[in-house]
Order: structure tokens, then sequence, then C-alpha cells
């Protein structure tokens, strides 16, 4: 039916949720149609702290990338205003700047 106003009614009252035979006690590993394998807490603290520290970047990573986004920001200002911020003088174009002493 194209061209037809048709809507979708989505009840707020329904919501998806996990079944109840996915949940598993504390410290349990379950995987969808396998067995359930009793793991010690600290072993499980140990496997979590791993998968999260694989996925912190490095301070050197952090740096590129914010350097790139400011970067970025001072081109897009420069072309916006004709001034060089960086080394904090006027570039020709649009605007005239005039330099002010406090």
């Amino acid at each position: 039916m194209f061209g037809c106003n048709q809507f979708l009614h989505f009840s707020r009252s329904t919501r998806e949720s996990t079944p109840c035979s996915l949940i598993g006690a504390a410290g349990t590993v379950s995987t969808p149609g396998s067995t359930t394998r009793q793991m010690s807490p600290e072993a499980a603290i140990q496997r979590s702290r791993n998968a999260i520290l694989r996925n912190i970047p490095t301070a050197r990573e952090i740096e590129e990338f914010f350097a790139r986004a400011e970067q970025s920001q001072q081109r897009l200002f420069m072309e916006k205003y004709n001034f060089d911020v960086a080394n904090d003088v006027p570039l020709p174009g649009r605007y005239e700047w005039v330099r002010v002493m406090p």
C-alpha cells in the first residue's frame, strides 16, 4: 500500500528482556545452548579486568586523537574568521583584525 498513511503502534507497557533461563547466578558464565561452568569470583574479576584493559587506549593514542581534533577545529576557525589562533596572527580575508591593548 504505497502512499497510505499507516502508523505502527508500539505499546510502552512491553519491552524486550533477557529470558529467565539465560540469567545465571553471580560467578557463573553461561552461553545459550552450552553447559554452565562455575568460575571463582577472583577469576571472574580478573577476566573482566583483562577485558577492560584490552580496550583502554594508551596515553599516546589519546594525545594523537585530541591533537587531530584540535587541529581540525583550528583549521575551521582560520577558514571562517581568517585568524591563526596557534600563532595569534590575523590572516588576509573577510575580517579586519585590530589589536586592542587592555
